[in-house]
């Protein structure tokens, strides 16, 4: 089963390829902690992952 998010981790794990290139792509920030499996999801339905996302901001330092 796919992880969603990492909100319960200090950090999102390593070897997330998706989330990896949607940082390198500038979807989302360095330090995001949506699955990159979400985070493509939502981009390729053409929305932003940070505006709908529940993260505190303060953890994941992620757009309004």
């Amino acid at each position: 089963m796919k992880k969603l998010h990492y909100f319960d981790q200090e950090k999102a794990d390593e070897n997330d390829f998706w989330l990896l290139m949607a940082i390198e792509q500038g979807y989302v920030p360095k330090t995001c902690l949506l699955a990159g499996y979400t985070v493509m999801a939502l981009v390729k339905r053409g929305d932003d992952p940070c505006s709908g996302c529940n993260c505190d901001r303060s953890k994941c330092h992620g757009r309004i």
